[in-house]
């Protein structure tokens, strides 16, 4: 969508990068950016300590790419997990 990643509005942005249910391919439709792109976007725009621990967390969770979670190559704790995570967040 934009040639340099900065000139995209941030704060819609960083709200999904943040959110754990929108993968990199939701924001890549959205946006047009890829997830190098928006590591950079958050980098740039988060305190250093919340920009390694959302990396952290987003290594840590298979589904914010939707590629990985499609592929089947879960295993059955995790799947059991991510369904629990979606029951809880619908109370």
């Amino acid at each position: 969508m934009s040639e340099n990643p900065k000139d995209c509005p941030p704060d819609d942005l960083i709200r999904m990068a943040l959110s754990d249910k929108v993968s990199f391919e939701e924001i890549y439709k959205k946006y047009g950016l890829t997830e190098k792109e928006v590591k950079v976007i958050m980098k740039t725009h988060l305190k250093l300590s919340s920009y390694i621990n959302w990396r952290k967390r987003v290594q840590q969770r298979q589904y914010k790419h939707r590629k990985k979670f499609a592929s089947g190559k879960l295993s059955h704790s995790t799947l059991r997990r991510i369904v629990f995570e979606k029951q809880e967040s619908n109370y």
